[in-house]
């Protein structure tokens, strides 16, 4: 794996705009500087479209697409098809990244080479991102 493989992080999205710039900005802000999100939009008419289209404007880093679709995992399937990344990362589009997420999930495949998969703790948070518990992990045995 190459010292800073570009992740691709892909986010599906339907009628989201009142959350996706949170979540866009909790994967373009991280610390680890070789990232792309790709978002599959299945389709919105809430003002996400425009959005996306502002934002793609203004950060290279983020590619989307707006067609129907049959729901988040055709969304994810197309944003998978789109992803020019070694690591893939999914992150939907009422949900964020914690800061160093992405640092912190290379770090642990240049170490482990031997892992398909790594994931973090997650917390459950309100609409105004206010925290409500921690989601239920199990640490590796």
């Amino acid at each position: 794996m190459p010292a800073s493989p570009l992740v691709s992080v892909v986010m599906p999205s339907f009628d989201q705009r009142r959350f996706i710039g949170a979540s866009i900005d909790s994967v373009l802000g991280q610390d680890y500087g070789h990232v792309e999100l790709i978002v599959a939009d299945g389709g919105s008419t809430d003002g996400t479209v425009d959005y996306l289209a502002e934002r793609s404007a203004a950060d290279d880093r983020l590619r989307w697409l707006s067609e129907r679709d049959s729901g988040p995992a055709e969304a994810i399937n197309r944003a998978l098809a789109r992803a020019r990344g070694t690591l893939i990362g999914w992150l939907n589009s009422d949900d964020l990244y914690a800061p160093g997420a992405v640092a912190r999930a290379v770090a642990a495949f240049a170490a482990r080479p031997d892992w398909i998969m790594v994931y973090g703790q997650g917390q459950h948070v309100d609409v105004e991102a206010a925290f409500l518990d921690t989601y239920p992990t199990r640490r590796p045995t």
